[in-house]
């Protein structure tokens, strides 16, 4: 369907836009041109309205309007200011202070497990630490060398390490 073609300053009226917005639309393939300086005014609209139907689709799928950006850094500032006042109260421990604790309790828990004797006092009946030592000694050594040990490699390098 081909219309009669139209000057620019119609065009640009009809679209609200300015003849200078309409040629960079033309030059973009939105809007046919007929002849220099004409337009095809039904190819013009619709060409328009369909590039406005794809700038709104391509605003709903990818960015986010500026009321729902908005509300996000309310909530956001909301939530750092709950933090801080938590953190005041004394309710929140920090990351590093948890870390230094459990890295005292390993290492302590690992000399103490070191430090038990690798037999028993005397008094136990020999029979009964022939069996039960061995079993006792391999699960001291497994835990020790399989499980703190690989922790202890994980503590800083200032943190004291005890053999």
């Amino acid at each position: 369907m081909s219309s009669p073609a139209q000057p620019i300053a119609v065009i640009a009226k009809l679209l609200d836009l300015s003849e200078r917005r309409v040629q960079q639309l033309s030059r973009e393939g939105v809007i046919p041109k007929a002849t220099r300086g004409q337009y095809d005014l039904v190819g013009s609209v619709r060409g328009y309205v369909r590039y406005l139907r794809d700038q709104a689709a391509k605003a709903q799928a990818g960015a986010p309007d500026y009321a729902s950006e908005r509300a996000r850094f309310i909530r956001a500032r909301a939530d750092l200011a709950e933090m801080e006042a938590e953190e005041k109260r004394g309710a929140v421990i920090a990351a590093e202070d948890v870390e230094a604790a459990w890295i005292v309790v390993l290492a302590a828990l690992r000399t103490r497990l070191l430090a038990l004797p690798d037999r028993p006092k005397t008094g136990l009946a020999s029979t009964s630490t022939s069996t039960v030592l061995p079993p006792l000694q391999a699960a001291r050594r497994l835990l020790v060398k399989g499980v703190l040990n690989p922790l202890l490699r994980l503590l800083p390098p200032a943190v004291p390490r005890s053999s």
